[in-house]
């Protein structure tokens, strides 16, 4: 998600200076702005990928979301943008599955005509289940910009350190190279979205050590005042050791169907509606099911 809004906001100010009709950029202008969430989800499996815990069973819970963001022009053609983000997830049963996540971050844009070399920065502070889990640093380099006038490219570059606070075996630094490509149709109401990921994980556990590939696609289209989402992701591990339990080098695929909306109701309130079905399959049993999560949530954007 949070690579999803950064891509986004790279994209606003290239499409004002490609000439793009203001309804497109509409509410970038503002220095500040505050989103404030909240929603009921249904998760059919509860589960902590990251250190693959997982249930095998269904819950209800509540998500409460803040994000604020501060974005300033020290020169001509140059940005600057802070954000907090905060996020915590309330299970009826399963507290200790409860999630609570602080992210800060802070990100550089040089746009040169249509073309913009970036640079962001985010640190993740995740509880779980009230007690410490795992703080995450990233650095992502990009460069973006239109190769025609409805066609927007990035080229990224990404360092994750992950240091878990009690499942040492899965401290990690994350090496990952992407690209993004997004057309733009019905007078930019709408768009087609690709985008590919080669990733090299290095983790303090020889066991999860892993090379991989992510690739995704996603449709944006209105309907009425709505914008209406679908989306597909597909993910493929080869860990480069054999884990000792399978007696076998473990691989896995997870793939992700997403159908999600944006219904603005009154003012700047909305009512955000999400579908997701997860499908992860691996020769190693804990990553190896199906889960399916129902999410509906307001949010008012001040």
């Amino acid at each position: 998600m949070l690579m999803t809004r950064g891509i986004l906001r790279l994209i606003l100010p290239a499409i004002a200076a490609a000439g793009f009709p203001a309804a497109a950029i509409a509410n970038d202008d503002k220095p500040f702005s505050l989103v404030l969430s909240a929603g009921a989800e249904h998760d059919s499996n509860v589960a902590v990928e990251q250190t693959d815990t997982v249930s095998l069973r269904g819950d209800a819970l509540a998500v409460l979301e803040a994000d604020a963001k501060y974005r300033l022009e020290p020169a001509q053609n140059l940005s600057l943008t802070a954000g907090y983000d905060f996020e915590q997830t309330l299970h009826a049963e399963f507290s200790a599955f409860d999630m609570q996540t602080h992210t800060l971050s802070l990100g550089l844009e040089q746009r040169l005509g249509a073309t913009s070399l970036a640079a962001d920065y985010s640190f993740m502070h995740i509880l779980l289940g009230g007690s410490g889990f795992l703080d995450m640093h990233q650095i992502s380099p990009s460069v973006s910009g239109f190769a025609a006038k409805a066609i927007y490219l990035r080229g990224s570059f990404t360092y994750t350190d992950k240091n878990f606070k009690t499942a040492n075996a899965f401290d990690a630094r994350n090496y990952q190279v992407g690209a993004d490509a997004y057309y733009f149709m019905m007078h930019n109401k709408a768009y087609v979205s690709l985008t590919g990921r080669y990733e090299v994980e290095d983790t303090t556990g020889t066991e999860l050590a892993y090379k991989g590939f992510q690739l995704g696609a996603n449709l944006q289209v209105p309907v009425s005042s709505a914008k209406v989402k679908l989306g597909y992701a597909y993910r493929q591990r080869l860990y480069d050791n054999v884990t000792v339990s399978i007696a076998d080098r473990r691989h896995e695929t997870r793939s992700v169907i997403k159908l999600s909306a944006d219904v603005p109701l009154l003012g700047e309130l909305s009512f955000k509606p999400e579908f997701r079905y997860i499908d992860r399959q691996s020769n190693y049993q804990p990553a190896n099911y199906r889960e399916y999560v129902e999410t509906g949530a307001f949010s008012y954007r001040f």
